[in-house]
This record gives C-alpha cells, structure tokens and sequence, in this order.
C-alpha cells in the first residue's frame, strides 16, 4: 500500500526529498470551512490594504515607504508603481499558521508560495484511497488555480516560468500546468530561457507542434533574484506594454514581513480599521503575533517601542538591548523581512534561545547593521501544540505513533470577474517530530492534506 504512494509520488518527481505519509485523515479543532473563508477574505483585504498604504500614504504614514524601500533598485519600485498595475494584488496567497495552545498563529504570508502541486498530488493518493472529503476537495488546488487565472484571462495562454532559484519546485509546477493543459487552457512550465520572442510579446511552440503565444505568466520567483533571471527585462517590458499579464505583479513591498510589523503600528490603526471589515481587523488581531521592524534608529528617552517588547520579566526600550538577554529570556525569532536570499523558508531563521550568547549578539548586530539594505524583524517564539499523529516512514518502512508539532498552509485562490472572490484550494500539513523547533518539510515531516474537524486532538506533555 505505502509502496504504491511512495512510487506515485517519485515519478511525478515530487520524493526527491522524502517525507512521512500519514494513514489517516488529519484534521484539526477550529480549522474548518467557516474560518478558513473568514481568513482568506481577511488576507485579501489585508493585501489590498497594504498596496493602498504603500502607494498612497498620507499625511504622517510617509515612514511605510522608507522602510519597504530599503534594499530594493528605485527603477524597480517606480515600475511597480505604474498606474497599469494599479490594482494588481497576488493570485494565490498562502498564510502559515503554526497552532498552539492559545489557537493558530499567523507567522507568515506567502504570495509565491512552493507546496501546491505537491498538495494536489497528495489529495489525488487519498482520494483513490477513499479519503477525499479533505477542504478544498481532491482537485481544489487545481480547480482554483485555473479559476485564477482565467480571472485575468478568460481565454489564457500560460508560462509558469520556473527560475533556477526555485528550481525544487520544478516539478510540482509542471504537474500543474499538464493538468491545466488538459482540462482548462494551454499552459506550460518553462525555464526563463525557454521563452521566445518577437516584437509582439512572448510565444512558446509547443509539443503539439503549434506555436502559443503567451498571454499570462504566472512567476515562480523571487523578485530579488531578478538580475539572474533570462529575459527578466523582456517580462517586464512587454508587461508594461500590455502585451502579457504577469501574476503576482512586480510590486516588490507586498511581499515583505514587515507587513506584519505595520498591522500593529499605532499611526497606521485608522487606515487598517477603514479598509477592512471589523470582522477582518478583529481576526488578523488575533492571529497576527506582535511584530518589530528591527531599526537600529535610537529611541527617545520619554518614548517606548510599540507593540511593547517584553523579554522575561522586563520591558525592553531599544532593540540593542536583545543583545543582553539570558537564554531564557531571548525566546525571539529574527528573521529578514524579504528581498533576499535568506528570506526563503528558514534558511534565515534565527531562533534565540537555539543559539550560544555570542552566536544570538551576532545575530541581532548583523539585523541591525543590515538595515538599510535588507531589514529584519523580530517575533517571540511561539511553542506549538503537540499533537499524537501516526506517519508511516519509508526508509525504515515503519508506522509509528509519536509526538508532533504542526503548521497548517491554507492555499487562497484570487477569482471572479472583479477579483474579490476567495476559494480555499486546500490545506497543506506539515507535521514535525516534537523535538524541533522550527516546522518545514524534513525526512522525518508527515505531509498531508487536512480535512475539517471530526474530533479534538488531545494535547501530549512536552
């Protein structure tokens, strides 16, 4: 049985790095239809919000753009900001919630996130198990993928243009654009240097022997990467004049942690409370963790950081003073706030009471330092749940019931005519063994869809 999945998964090339299968249904208390639809509406609002803020701030809100501006090409700002692109937000967002004893929290947004061809694979080996009632349904990612698109094109043509960056992803993105081929438009998984070209746009020829002319480009990558990438400048171009459609748009601010930071900025409260419903501004309180832009800028005597930051028993009134903190105290996470190699997953993830004092002052200098070129912000560390999940291992072939912590990603799909529709194409859960402390995709991860709740998971000690 576990043969077969394991097999299915490797030749669609999506088990080069393996992984826990999980033999039953997960599901998890509270995460159901009713709060995922609240939290997907939320984030759109959220990002439509946050591209308002940016592009339009007013009087007093002018510090937003000193701090998204940091580290990025003005021409490539100025070029996000031109009026074609006015209302272009992400098509698919993807928020990660880790869940802990107080409910989820929300520690990241994701508007080119990796995971769903490998979520859609994984719904399709439940269903033809006979466990296909997870959220989103076993072609959810697909479906909303497709809607996606055609809500920018009705009748598309699509590169999904994979960089070398991002290459890992590869796979699960051809596996996307097979499936889109066959059921719902042309589409196709290029390398950048597979485009070709001519003075109206891009074009590929494609195996049926007929040439396609590219009318959407949905980009898989990163947008600090894009002096490496071929034929960067001709995307550009030939976006701004019209002649392709370039999804999530080059609007380089949106994708920033430091997003997270402006939501809970006192000065910036009206402009959140104007543009979202209160239902909206009550959950994104809820879920979204106290969060600081790490600037270096000193703090007036008679003034106080704001959320307040509390280190043990003490209240902190300058960022420096993390450099000072026991390991008790430095329950923090640094991590660089985007446009930057290190803002990827957690290769830039700085857990503080993981680290030596020494390893942790060096830490919190070089975010400092590194200010003006690339920020960083700073979250506590926030301990998960610990949930009793079974997952079969496929290098040693055994099924085990163990300990582990849990980060759900919900995948949001940006449809309709107007774009103000939000479907959930699925949930992806990754599980790690209790012992780690940060959650992402490891040998010994269970990954898996999830489905609405059935029952509570009762809590194991730690």
């Amino acid at each position: 049985m576990y043969k077969n999945v394991g097999s299915t998964l490797k030749v669609q090339g999506l088990f080069e790095r393996p992984f826990r299968f999980s033999p039953h249904p997960v599901s998890f208390s509270g995460i159901d239809d009713s709060f995922l639809s609240s939290l997907g509406q939320a984030l759109l609002s959220f990002y439509r919000a946050f591209d308002r803020l940016y592009r339009e701030p007013s009087v007093g809100e002018e510090f937003v753009r000193d701090y998204l501006d940091r580290g990025k090409p003005p021409d490539l700002l100025a070029y996000g900001l031109a009026r074609r692109f006015r209302s272009d937000l992400p098509g698919v967002l993807r928020p990660d919630l880790l869940l802990t004893s107080e409910g989820p929290v929300l520690t990241e947004m994701d508007a080119v996130p990796g995971g769903p061809g490998l979520l859609l694979a994984l719904s399709r080996i439940y269903r033809d198990r006979g466990q296909g009632g997870m959220i989103g349904g076993p072609e959810g990612i697909l479906q909303g993928f497709a809607a996606m698109i055609q809500s920018l094109d009705p009748n598309p043509v699509l590169a999904i243009v994979v960089s070398d960056e991002s290459q890992d992803y590869r796979n699960e993105m051809s596996l996307i654009a097979g499936d889109l081929t066959r059921g719902y438009f042309p589409a196709f998984c290029l390398h950048p240097r597979e485009l070709r070209f001519d003075e109206n746009g891009f074009f590929f020829p494609g195996p049926d022997g007929a040439t396609h002319r590219i009318t959407t480009i949905y980009r898989f990558f990163e947008l600090f990467d894009l002096p490496n990438i071929p034929k960067s400048d001709l995307m550009l171009y030939f976006a701004k004049g019209g002649k392709v459609r370039i999804t999530p748009p080059i609007k380089p601010w949106l994708e920033e942690k430091m997003g997270m930071a402006l939501w809970h900025h006192p000065r910036l409260r009206s402009h959140w409370c104007r543009n979202l419903s209160s239902e909206s501004v009550a959950l994104l309180d809820r879920l979204i963790p106290p969060t600081w832009v790490l600037d270096p800028a000193p703090v007036p005597a008679q003034a106080s950081l704001t959320p307040s930051l509390v280190a043990g028993d003490r209240e902190l009134h300058d960022f420096r003073d993390l450099a000072g903190l026991t390991q008790r105290e430095r329950r923090f996470i640094i991590k660089p706030s985007g446009f930057s190699p290190l803002s990827w997953g957690s290769r830039g993830v700085v857990v503080g009471h993981d680290l030596p004092e020494e390893s942790w002052k060096e830490a919190v200098s070089h975010a400092m330092d590194s200010f003006s070129r690339s920020p960083s912000v700073l979250q506590p560390f926030r301990q998960t749940h610990v949930y009793p999940m079974t997952g079969f291992d496929f290098p040693s072939e055994v099924e085990q019931e163990e300990g582990y912590r849990v980060r759900l990603c919900p995948y949001y799909f940006v449809t309709g005519p107007t774009r103000e529709t939000v479907r959930t194409g699925g949930v992806l859960v990754t599980a790690c063994p209790k012992d780690k402390k940060l959650i992402h995709g490891m040998v010994d991860a269970i990954l898996s869809p999830a489905w609405s709740p059935v029952q509570d998971f009762t809590e194991k000690t730690s």
